[in-house]
């Protein structure tokens, strides 16, 4: 299989590879050299131009802003047009044609359970892993993150909470959802996003108290729909806001209201999910673990509705830059110069073999 790094792809970015050992390494030996954690945090609908750092002079993002200081910078960095289909490749490595995830209903969202996952190979080699959110690659075995690498696991199912996939009587709810914990549903406190980033967070710590490296993939619901519960406080702070600079379409004066009240909820759920990376951050520092893990930010398609892209056209659903492109945030201070950036166009299949070549990890053979 031809595999493709973003380290060997960019000349502004760190060739971590050559002063990591070689995939042909024990366990031990690599364990001994000190490998990277890996923490990958995905958006679910939050657009290219959900960030201050992107220009949006109305969503609130200052911890987001601030990784952004401290990271490497892809701006050049495509995504799937909607959201199974990126994270089937971002899971694989592969095209999601290739692995049989071409939507995201009617079955089309369930990938071959044949596909080798990144999960898989990390696990293999040692490390710990866990997912916490969205999944969206199916359901039921043999196609559950459990049964695709993950060690630990904290999901909803289908395509997000308030959909058919909810569990009876549990329909919809944002706060307190019931949730699957390895396969086994749970009655969870709490909002969704602060769940998810809380129990990763335990996750890193104990792995870190262990001594063992740990992969760890937090892929929030939010802000995809529905919008009806949303974190209150910030919610109420964005209900007092013009949304009028962020619009694409110039929309009647009755309009403008319910639009802006949708707007008030999604960048609520943005802002929420900016203050968890705030504490993820915080948590790393504390374990003493920040300067030798690897942060990823990435969004998985455009906005879920018409709003501010940049100088960009498009939103969820559409091919058009604006519905297929994400910022990438590469946070890794032991390697990566947060001066570093790259225009060069790379995309969501890069990243798998990429993690796998900064941890010192082969790449795995295609299936067929």
């Amino acid at each position: 299989m031809k595999t493709f790094s973003l380290f060997a792809s960019a000349s502004v970015v760190l060739l971590a590879c050559s002063v990591l050992p070689s995939p042909s390494a024990t366990a031990a030996e690599t364990n001994e050299a000190g490998r990277p954690n890996v923490i990958v945090i995905m958006s679910d609908d939050q657009g290219v131009g959900d960030y201050g750092f992107m220009g949006n002079p109305l969503i609130r993002t200052p911890s987001l802003d601030e990784m952004r200081t401290q990271s490497g910078y892809l701006s050049r960095f495509y995504v799937s047009n909607v959201c199974a289909p990126t994270r089937a490749s971002l899971m694989t490595g592969r095209y999601n044609y290739r692995t049989r995830c071409i939507d995201t209903y009617v079955g089309r969202a369930m990938m071959d359970p044949d596909e080798v996952t990144l999960a898989e190979r990390l696990s293999e080699a040692g490390y710990q892993t866990g997912i916490f959110g969205k999944w969206h690659l199916g359901d039921n075995y043999p196609m559950r993150p459990m049964d695709q690498g993950f060690d630990e696991s904290l999901i909803h199912r289908g395509g997000g909470i308030g959909q058919p996939s909810d569990p009876i009587g549990a329909e919809g709810k944002y706060t307190d959802p019931t949730l699957f914990h390895n396969g086994d549903e749970v009655a969870t406190e709490g909002y969704c996003t602060d769940i998810f980033f809380d129990a990763a967070i335990d996750f890193a710590r104990k792995q870190t108290e262990a001594g063992k490296p740990f992969f760890g993939y937090i892929a929030t619901n939010a802000p995809h729909g529905p919008f009806d519960d949303v974190p209150h406080e910030l919610y109420e702070e964005y209900k007092q806001v013009d949304f009028t600079p962020i619009l694409v379409n110039d929309l009647p004066a009755k309009r403008h209201s319910a639009e802006f009240d949708k707007l008030a909820r999604i960048s609520a759920m943005i802002t929420n999910i900016d203050q968890n990376v705030g504490k993820l951050f915080t948590s790393l520092d504390k374990l003493g673990i920040r300067e030798n893990t690897i942060v990823l930010y990435l969004n998985d398609n455009g906005p879920n509705s018409r709003r501010y892209v940049g100088n960009m056209r498009g939103n969820k659903t559409q091919v058009d830059d604006g519905g297929i492109r994400s910022p990438l945030l590469f946070h890794w201070p032991a390697k990566i110069d947060a001066s570093d950036t790259t225009g060069v166009m790379l995309a969501h299949i890069d990243l798998m073999p990429t993690l796998l070549d900064a941890c010192g990890v082969a790449v795995p053979e295609s299936p067929a």
